[in-house]
């Protein structure tokens, strides 16, 4: 897994104090959702991202940083980016047509901040023992006079490209999964977002829609877990469909 941390190191990742407490219950959520081991043995993952009509399928081998965007920009025009995550290099097509120079460099830009947004959306639970990731327990929420969640609070340190994004997570206190999360990201932006559609892909749990307190849906449709994919997935800008 020596990839996984110089992805997370390539990014600015430096390594955070310990709440212990806070750690504790991290560690119980990733028990819940399929262990360490299995999240571990989780190579493949393939997704689609939906909010308010976007669409954009992502496919990513953790393991080596390969990397595939497939999505419609924003005067609906249809493009795909294949590129390693380590050494930013990469192709992309828009339309069919293959770019280059400054064309180029600003899809792979664009597809590397889909990856570090989108990927979050879905993946959070699991990385919240990542180096540069600062956990503190902030206490307990309670319902009629019972416990019902414990609540952690996540920021970051030279980490990512938002370092300055802020998270608080409610940790259900039954299951141990996320039950919600608040955010305040970096350039001011808040949500409060409920994690539900808790499903089994590959061996781990992942949430298929987060619903906004405002009503906003999203989702993430297609979803594949898996220890293989064709080589033409990281290579090819033909659309591709498993």
């Amino acid at each position: 897994m020596r990839n996984l941390l110089l992805l997370t190191l390539l990014l600015g990742g430096a390594f955070a104090p310990v709440d212990e407490k806070a750690n504790a219950i991290a560690d119980e959520m990733m028990a819940a959702l399929g262990g360490q081991e299995k999240w571990e043995k989780a190579r493949f993952l393939r997704f689609t991202f939906v909010r308010q009509g976007r669409r954009l399928t992502l496919t990513w081998d953790r393991y080596s940083g390969r990397y595939r965007l497939e999505a419609m920009n924003d005067a609906g025009v249809p493009y795909a980016v294949v590129m390693n995550l380590l050494t930013r290099q990469g192709r992309a097509a828009l339309d069919g047509r293959s770019l280059d120079g400054a064309e180029l460099s600003e899809y792979l830009t664009l597809a590397t901040r889909v990856w570090a947004g989108e990927t979050y959306w879905l993946l959070a639970p699991y990385k919240l023992r990542d180096p540069g990731a600062i956990l503190t327990y902030e206490g307990e929420e309670t319902v009629g006079g019972a416990t019902v969640q414990d609540r952690l609070h996540l920021r970051f340190e030279n980490v990512g490209l938002t370092p300055g994004d802020q998270f608080w997570l409610y940790v259900n206190r039954k299951t141990r999964l996320l039950d919600r999360w608040r955010f305040k990201l970096q350039g001011g932006t808040e949500g409060d977002y409920r994690w539900a559609g808790w499903e089994r892909f590959g061996g781990i749990l992942l949430a298929t829609e987060r619903v906004g307190a405002s009503g906003e849906r999203i989702l993430f449709e297609n979803v594949l877990v898996t220890d293989a994919l064709p080589e033409e997935v990281f290579t090819s800008l033909v659309p591709w469909n498993p």
